[in-house]
């Protein structure tokens, strides 16, 4: 851990962040004096501040000239004039990536890396751990929906990490055992193609110290593939494909679980969707690779609620569900819409996707079409473009083209045009589930439905 007596001050730079908060808060519990700035107030804000940070908006150049060291989010760049204030000041500058990485260079760290599930399974393993007693600390990329799960940034058992592959970030940290969930083609504004995430993620497993563990997904080729990238002792889970750890779904929507063919524990979770009985699966044999009793994960993962924008109840309007998840990859998609069709087989799907930048559109357009092909309804609106501009990619009417034939899928040209759309099929009568999906703003807009803003 970086040593106190070095940079006894720091200053996190877009603190408000679901990956900054609970990192920030960490330090604050080790006896660092954190401050904090971001570009306007929220939740998170003010949960820090209950933590003993100084959390404040919007961003002060002054305020990141009076630490030791500042911490920046990836989406802020150098020309941010926090950083560069404090680099003008001769202050040390570090991307997020390194000051988590510094903190599990010091801990127990239990990594959660893949390109799907890696929140709701961070989420999984701290409750399950936390409920055995073995007092976890989790830094998750987003916040539970039961305030039971809440972070405890004290705690001083194992350090539960999502791990983000993005910008190679998950290369800065030091795990003793990692969980890979899947891999597929992601983030392709930093890799070259597959094989260069490929290579990243064996590079991260190569991490492993002999004495620690890879629980890999037995269902994803890519995934299990991985096996060879790492001379760490390899456990497996699955539900498909013969594993260390398998599963065995019921009609009742229970699980059994088989450790080496033996029965371990049987459970059932309240959130719908295979990709989630799976990543329970996947919390369920990590944590008992830990120690903690199968039974109380068991009892633990049927009072899991989630996370907040996981297919996310947000209200309903004529008694017809509103939800908002934070898919942005066609495989997530297709997901979401499956746990939905599960949670009501007669019911109709109308979604609303937002898709989230330039290049990840141009490159999974026709998948998109594909899943969003599978609702009844599907509205698209303009492309989210976060730190891109439009000439890296292509806009959201490429998805439009690529749609197959008898697909209900149409443009909308942003928010207003997309809630209206939304609160008309709610109001005609029919049985419908309304989605508002993606990773930019459009989970705001599903309070305008709720809310009956703009009518």
């Amino acid at each position: 851990m970086i040593p106190l007596r070095r940079f006894p001050r720091m200053h996190f730079t877009g603190i408000g962040g679901a990956g900054m908060a609970p990192l920030a808060a960490w330090y604050a519990a080790r006896g660092f004096r954190v401050t904090g700035t971001d570009r306007q107030n929220s939740s998170n804000l003010a949960w820090l501040c209950q933590q003993g940070v100084d959390a404040r908006f919007p961003h002060d150049p002054v305020l990141a000239t009076q630490c030791d060291l500042l911490v920046r989010t990836s989406a802020v760049g150098e020309d941010h004039p926090e950083v560069r204030a404090a680099l003008e000041a001769g202050i040390p500058v570090v991307r997020r990536a390194e000051a988590l990485g510094e903190a599990t260079r010091g801990s127990h760290a239990l990594c959660i890396a893949g390109t799907h599930g890696k929140t709701t399974t961070t989420l999984m393993v701290a409750r399950i751990l936390r409920e055995a007693g073995l007092q976890p600390c989790s830094l998750p990329g987003g916040i539970p929906s039961n305030p039971e799960d809440a972070l405890v940034p004290g705690a001083t058992g194992a350090l539960v990490v999502e791990t983000d592959e993005y910008d190679r970030t998950f290369l800065c940290l030091h795990p003793a055992a990692a969980v890979i969930t899947n891999l597929e083609e992601d983030h392709l504004d930093c890799y070259r193609d597959l094989e260069d995430l490929r290579e990243a993620f064996a590079k991260f497993l190569s991490e492993l110290p002999f004495h620690g563990y890879a629980l890999l997904c037995a269902d994803d080729p890519e995934a299990a593939a991985l096996a060879k990238a790492t001379r760490a002792t390899v456990f497996t889970y699955g539900i498909t494909s013969p594993a260390t750890y398998r599963g065995i779904e019921h009609a009742d929507g229970s699980m059994t679980v088989l450790l080496h063919g033996k029965e371990l524990v049987k459970f059932r979770l309240s959130v719908p969707g295979r990709h989630n009985r799976l990543n329970a699966l996947a919390a369920l044999a990590l944590s008992h690779c830990e120690g903690a009793d199968p039974a109380i994960a068991a009892r633990a993962l049927a009072g899991f609620l989630g996370a907040r924008r996981r297919l996310d109840l947000v209200g309903s309007l004529n008694e017809c569900p509103i939800y908002d998840d934070y898919a942005h990859h066609p495989t997530e998609i297709e997901a979401t819409l499956q746990a939905v069709r599960e949670m009501g087989p007669l019911r109709k799907i109308a979604i609303v996707f937002q898709p989230h930048l330039y290049s990840r559109t141009k490159h999974f357009c026709e998948a998109f079409a594909q899943a969003l092909a599978k609702a009844d309804r599907a509205f698209l609106t303009p492309v989210y473009p976060a730190r891109e501009t439009p000439d890296q990619g292509l806009g959201a009417e490429s998805i439009l083209e690529k749609a197959p034939r008898g697909a209900h899928l149409e443009l909308v040209a942003g928010r207003d045009e997309a809630v209206e759309a939304m609160r008309a099929l709610a109001l005609c009568g029919e049985d419908w589930a309304l989605l508002f999906v993606g990773a930019g703003d459009v989970g705001s807009w599903t309070l305008d439905l709720v809310l009956g803003r703009g009518v």
